[in-house]
């Protein structure tokens, strides 16, 4: 009995220390089980009968089974329980470097890589944590903005109506910004990339300083007032992981970082849905929408919606008197904080128009609608703002975009069509006169651009590729309903604008170092639009050689030197770059075969072909010396619903 009691009191203090230790958080499982030393070795048949049984190293069938042909099945006991345990180490590695070989041949073919591994936390630095709710500081609840909103408008709206009868308070009625709640988490400590452990300090302090000293430019330094990682940490932590985002999309030894900030920043985004958001957000959201092209969308279209209910439009009525037009009475209750300051009405002037840039880039890209609603009111205040005093570089940059995106959207409204039909002759002479109002565009700003101190001569030559897009998206249209029928004679000088236009903007990506450096960096649009411009090429080269007289070695040629181009930039697998070059390559092989030619090879890198010999003239107008015309062509003119052909352009998957 002692003894029993002995063995007793060893088993209770073996079970008491392991509760202890299964009480311990972070331990492994194989630490918290009990130690068993007898390990059963007797299968189930010999058990029965009470015999031995003789089973060998291997394991069953043993052999008194194996002689009498029975099933012999061992049973599992606590300690093959415990070396299964043991064994999901090894089996989680054996899936992390079948992962990563699994990687590498992605990149080999270029192809997008797997799925980032989430049975398993990576040590790597910059991986995303475990997706559990102990990796997700628990944030102070920001409220929730009432819906709808208050209307944007200067005059009572109905809701606003509603609203005051209802007693519920508007959330415009005293501040744009977040309630006391979320105002008073803004003055402790806010979690961010950094303390939520998805990168470390000097990642972050890494990709913030790429992207102010180089990428912010290709925007127009819409960045802001927060120039550093502290300060962005302190005030704006959806703006830092924003900026985190896209400078690691440019980064081609980041991979691993981009995919962890992007799925934080989208995460961000998602819970933001119902919360009142800053001025800033509506900026993170701004930079997202240029650079991150699957989600572009979705982004711009959350910053408009918040953007109207700020009243963002409204400061144009604090830099000039509303000598606009677009305000149509007197200012509403008490302004926001921000609009009692120029500096600051002028950064919302200058974030609305680069959200004005955004819609225009993405209904031209998508086939849709505008959201942002433009009058004339809208150029009306670009030419006012281009004559301020304090008119930067980089506000002459954002509105040349702007006026050449009113010519776009009459274009769009004018010829753009979801039925696939042709144009009627009467359009031919609309075109001529839009070609001519790109022209004029182009001439007035070529002008005023001078070298950017970050990004060099690239703002000059993005202004030609700018014009060079806006004649192709023009030319591009008497093609619409032809299904391959020959181009009727009053279009053929369109047709060939659009032909030639294309093959334009690959000699200017293969003649200029800075558009070649400028592949990473410039926003998505520059990216999609170059594959339609490929796309286009190698349709009229199969469809209208004959027709057009095309030299259909040289433009074939000319595709293949920019994709060798493509292939030797170096950029992670998400980036547009990565991601076109394959399919406009087998577009390009496509082509080949189906007229029965050989693709020739590219040009080396370094001894690229020179532009057309007598086509500087259709392609860069000469710059008058007196820039100071009206250009009442410019102003925009509502012509009704848009509608863009879809392009098909499966090689951006």
């Amino acid at each position: 009995m002692p003894k029993r009691k002995r063995e007793s009191v060893v088993e209770n203090g073996q079970n008491e220390s392991s509760s202890d230790q299964g009480q311990k958080g972070g331990q492994n499982l194989v630490e918290v089980l009990p130690g068993i030393t007898r390990k059963i070795t007797a299968c189930a048949a010999c058990r029965k009968n009470k015999i031995r049984c003789d089973m060998p190293d291997d394991g069953p069938p043993c052999i008194r089974c194996r002689r009498r042909g029975l099933s012999c099945v061992l049973n599992r006991s606590l300690q093959s329980l415990i070396e299964d345990t043991k064994n999901v180490q090894l089996l989680q590695t054996d899936v992390t470097n079948l992962h990563d070989t699994l990687d590498i041949l992605c990149q080999q073919l270029g192809v997008e890589g797997p799925k980032a591994l989430r049975s398993i936390g990576h040590n790597r630095e910059g991986s995303y944590p475990p997706d559990n709710d102990q990796n997700r500081p628990q944030q102070e609840e920001e409220g929730c903005e009432v819906s709808p909103p208050e209307s944007p408008s200067a005059v009572q709206a109905p809701i606003d109506t509603f609203l005051d009868i209802t007693k519920i308070r508007s959330p415009h009625s005293h501040s744009i910004d977040s309630p006391a709640s979320a105002r008073a988490s803004r003055s402790g400590a806010r979690s961010d990339l950094i303390s939520k452990g998805i990168i470390s300090a000097t990642i972050a302090e890494r990709l913030v300083h790429h992207y102010f000293a180089r990428l912010d430019h290709y925007l127009y330094g819409i960045g802001g007032e927060y120039q550093g990682l502290e300060q962005l940490r302190a005030n704006a932590p959806i703006l830092l992981a924003a900026i985190c985002t896209v400078s690691a999309l440019h980064d081609p030894q980041e991979r691993a970082v981009y995919e962890a900030c992007n799925r934080e920043f989208r995460s961000l985004v998602a819970k933001s849905t119902f919360e009142k958001r800053d001025v800033d957000y509506i900026r993170a959201l701004c930079i997202s929408s240029f650079w991150l092209a699957d989600a572009s969308r979705i982004f711009c279209s959350d910053a408009i919606r918040r953007a109207a209910d700020m009243r963002l439009h409204r400061s144009f009525d604090a830099l000039f008197d509303d000598r606009t037009g677009l305000g149509s009475g007197p200012m509403q209750s008490v302004p926001s904080p921000s609009m009692q300051n120029l500096p600051a009405a002028t950064d919302r002037v200058r974030l609305w128009y680069l959200l004005y840039v955004c819609d225009q880039h993405l209904s031209i890209l998508h086939n849709r609608d505008s959201l942002l609603r433009s009058d004339k009111g809208i150029a009306v205040g670009w030419e006012l703002y281009l004559h301020r005093a304090e008119t930067t570089e980089s506000d002459v940059r954002i509105l040349s975009q702007v006026s050449l995106l009113l010519i776009m959207g009459q274009v769009r409204d004018v010829l753009g069509s979801d039925n696939q039909t042709p144009l009627p002759p009467a359009l031919a002479s609309q075109i001529l006169n839009y070609s001519r109002q790109l022209d004029k565009w182009y001439a007035k700003f070529s002008a005023l651009f001078v070298t950017n101190a970050f990004i060099g001569e690239f703002p000059k030559r993005g202004l030609q590729l700018h014009y060079q897009f806006g004649k192709l998206y023009l030319g591009h249209q008497v093609f619409k309903g032809l299904h391959g029928r020959p181009i009727p004679p009053h279009f053929l000088s369109a047709a060939t604008m659009a032909h030639d236009t294309a093959v334009a903007i690959f000699e200017m990506i293969l003649g200029e170092p800075e558009l070649q450096e400028g592949l990473v960096g410039m926003p998505h649009y520059f990216h999609v639009m170059i594959a339609f411009a490929g796309h286009l090429l190698l349709e009229v080269c199969q469809n209208y050689y004959e027709q057009l007289a095309i030299k259909i070695q040289d433009d074939f040629q000319l595709i293949n030197s920019a994709l060798n181009l493509f292939r030797n930039t170096q950029c992670i697998p998400h980036h547009p770059i990565w991601r076109m070059t394959p399919g406009l390559n087998r577009k390009l092989h496509d082509c080949a075969a189906s007229i029965g030619v050989p693709v020739p090879s590219a040009v080396p890198l370094g001894l690229n072909a020179q532009a057309i010999p007598g086509q500087d003239a259709l392609y860069y107008p000469p710059v008058p010396t007196d820039t100071s015309q009206p250009l009442d062509e410019l102003l925009f003119a509502d012509f009704g619903e848009f509608n863009f052909p879809d392009l098909t352009s499966n090689f951006m998957t």
